[in-house]
């Protein structure tokens, strides 16, 4: 009896150690995250759901729409058709920051990724503590502050607070400058929840109200309610709201909002 259970053991460890991920999987779809949709008060979302530890932040620079490349992910900050001096790149107006660098190069004196918008809210992945930090900062500096040790083992996001569970999120985004609040567009966003991060986007053209309500409901939450491990960023949208993706019977998802070319993206890896 001991020696079987010895054996059982050993498979259950193979299995772990040959999918890694497997709690993502599906029938023949992908193994690293997982794609599904959820709608309410006529608000389709789409949603990928992975581990931090899987997020990557990229730079596409205006090159490429997010369908046009291999990656799988959605759209990331906000950004102008501006070049920056310092860097001869495109400006991004939002922090995105893997490990201690911005998502283009390492000159920290332009719209690169070093900075936000102003102060705005900024998702952090402290992959050292194993934690999420949620803050409303500036930029690369106050992130290293806030994460508060200099392995620079992290990733952080910025875009607009979503203020889940608060009735004052209207004057939140307001004071962060969320462009065309009340505008019916696509939209999208990155909520962090427990230990899950969550891509979401929806085609379905909508003000913000309405697009933080059916995320609200997708986590349970209700203004005057938050909850200490959910909060969330919106991202670009408009024409910018962008997805890539398979489903678990590997049939692939492109949201393509009007196919414009992206600066900067959220991605997850294979």
């Amino acid at each position: 009896m001991k020696k079987r259970f010895s054996i059982i053991m050993a498979l259950t460890a193979l299995l772990a150690f040959v999918i890694p991920n497997s709690s993502f999987a599906g029938i023949g779809g992908p193994t690293s995250y997982k794609y599904s949709t959820y709608s309410a008060n006529n608000v389709k979302l789409n949603v990928i759901q992975t581990i931090p530890g899987n997020i990557q932040l990229k730079a596409l620079n205006l090159s490429a729409n997010l369908e046009n490349t291999s990656n799988i992910g959605i759209n990331g900050g906000f950004f102008s058709n501006q070049v920056e001096e310092t860097t001869g790149m495109k400006k991004t107006h939002n922090i995105a920051i893997n490990n201690g660098k911005p998502v283009i190069g390492t000159d920290k004196a332009g719209n690169n990724g070093w900075y936000n918008s102003g102060n705005q809210g900024t998702i952090i992945w402290d992959a050292k503590n194993g934690k999420f930090l949620f803050k409303v900062l500036n930029n690369g500096w106050e992130v290293n502050k806030a994460v508060g040790h200099n392995s620079y083992s992290y990733w952080a996001q910025g875009g607009v607070s979503m203020s889940l569970g608060s009735t004052s999120w209207k004057d939140t985004i307001t004071k962060e400058k969320l462009p065309n609040p009340d505008g019916k567009v696509q939209r999208t966003a990155m909520v962090y929840s427990g230990t899950g991060i969550y891509l979401i986007v929806t085609d379905t053209k909508c003000t913000a109200e309405a697009f933080r309500a059916a995320i609200q409901q997708y986590f349970g939450i209700k203004d005057g309610s938050p909850k200490n491990d959910v909060n969330g960023i919106f991202l670009d949208g408009s024409g910018s709201s962008q997805m890539r993706a398979y489903d678990n019977n590997n049939k692939l998802i492109n949201i393509k909002g009007d196919s414009r070319a992206l600066h900067q993206i959220v991605t997850v890896t294979p």
